[in-house]
């Protein structure tokens, strides 16, 4: 009788530690979807917001899909939260066109609308919300995007500034940074009235490049000098610099440790700055789990624990990855 017991009562085990592991994810401590081949990918709320094959996706944070925008053709995405619980995603396209999509707290679409038309391409779309509307940028590119060789010619880019009071109408305001070299991964922070612009520049495609950052006080309408955060000597590739108590924390994905082999070497550093962005220390490495040939999106607190939102193997496999840690 005991040993027609035994294998019920191990089956019951078995299915209440699997439940407890779907309900807290601690498991696999997040999530891995191999091969996934996304763009892109950043945090919405509970969420994740998603770009795969050019289509939009919202998975939950166990990597299940419960919405999809299969109409809809996007590469790179940027999400801003309203008051009211609603999101605006600005995402561009291969087709030269950056959107604004209007979501509701449960993502359902209220409204998709093309804001911006180019005639080259035009990458990392970025909006914020200012005191009395919001600020829109994307970076354009002319001529040779992503230049592959240290000798090769690098196409233009120029971060162009737009103002809107009703994310409809856009009114150009000014070229941020024009530069014969790469911008790329651009981000907007909006503090205590003052805009910091911080992105990623390099000379050629997975090379060594500086994280930088300008600063604007009129609301965008002129922009400080360059201040180089970490400088050229590794491919490092930003997801965020934020606030702190102290001052700034910047994390990247860098191949600090085997320089040459970018996304496929690369781990998660991150870099703490005073309140006036001076360098308090650099190149510290994160604790997060799996952390190798990772080509990091995202980083968001949540419950006191950090969530890393990664590709693995980008160039080949570019599986998408979920990871979480205690804060850092």
């Amino acid at each position: 009788m005991k040993g027609r017991l035994l294998i019920p009562f191990a089956g019951l085990c078995i299915c209440i530690l699997a439940w407890i592991a779907d309900v807290t994810g601690a498991a696999e401590n997040g999530f891995t979807l191999e091969q996934y081949h996304n763009a892109d990918a950043k945090f919405i709320g509970d969420g994740i917001i998603t770009s795969v094959d050019e289509s939009i996706r919202i998975l939950d944070l166990k990597g299940r899909e419960i919405q999809s925008y299969e109409e809809l053709s996007a590469s790179w995405l940027y999400v801003q939260e309203e008051d009211s619980g609603e999101w605006n995603v600005a995402y561009s396209n291969h087709a030269n066109e950056t959107h604004i999509l209007r979501l509701s707290p449960e993502y359902e679409m209220l409204e998709d609308r093309c804001v911006l038309t180019t005639d080259t391409l035009a990458i990392d779309p970025i909006l914020v919300r200012v005191d009395d509307g919001w600020l829109l940028t994307h970076t354009t590119i002319e001529g040779t995007v992503n230049n592959p060789e240290p000798d090769g010619e690098n196409g233009i880019y120029t971060v162009k500034l737009y103002y809107s009071e009703d994310l409809e109408h856009w009114e150009f305001m000014t070229d941020v940074i024009r530069k014969n070299q790469n911008l790329e991964d651009g981000d907007i922070r909006y503090v205590d009235g003052t805009l910091y612009y911080f992105f990623e520049m390099e000379n050629y495609d997975k090379g060594p490049s500086a994280i930088c950052v300008m600063t604007s006080e009129d609301g965008g309408r002129t922009w400080s000098g360059m201040k180089e955060l970490l400088p050229a000597v590794a491919d490092n590739e930003m997801a965020s610099c934020d606030p702190t108590d102290t001052g700034w924390r910047l994390y990247v994905s860098s191949d600090y440790a085997c320089v040459g082999e970018s996304y496929q070497g690369a781990s998660v550093y991150y870099a703490d700055y005073t309140p006036e962005l001076n360098e308090v220390q650099t190149y510290k490495r994160s604790g997060m789990p799996e952390n190798r040939a990772v080509r990091l999106y995202d980083v968001k607190e949540m419950n006191g624990q950090l969530y890393f939102l990664f590709a693995r193997n980008f160039l080949t496999d570019c599986d998408l990855l979920l990871r979480v840690t205690e804060e850092e």
